[in-house]
């Protein structure tokens, strides 16, 4: 695969989402690594990775494929946000990266975790 032409304002390098999915289930890194891995991998077009309930545990798994529990997940994600890797108001059914680290160019601009919906304009 050649490399694909994009255009940012700034210092910004493209990277591969399914990378950071593979990332995101690699024991061998740290789960606050993990966890941010999980972010770039799952990340919309405004930053926000949603997850079903559970589905963030199971990308979690340990290398014996034991999942971990809700408690230890939001630790984890804990210990993420304090490193600066996600935005405070993530949790594990939604991560959220920085706007300063984070762009993509197509998908969904939505996050039902959040409330966030698109705008609907009146066209007369």
């Amino acid at each position: 695969m050649g490399r694909i032409p994009f255009q940012f304002e700034g210092d910004f390098a493209a990277v591969s989402q399914e990378e950071y999915k593979r990332r995101a289930r690699d024991p061998r890194f740290d789960y606050a690594h993990r966890v941010e891995y999980a972010a770039m991998g799952w990340a919309n077009q405004i930053g926000h990775a949603e997850f079903p309930p559970g589905e963030l545990n199971k990308i979690l798994a340990d290398r014996d494929e034991r999942v971990p529990s809700n408690n230890a997940v939001n630790n984890h994600v804990r210990k993420a946000k304090g490193w600066g890797f996600i935005e405070v108001g993530s949790n594990r059914r939604c991560l959220v990266l920085p706007m300063h680290h984070f762009q993509k160019g197509i998908g969904d601009k939505t996050c039902d975790e959040h409330g966030i919906r698109p705008v609907k304009r009146f066209t007369p």
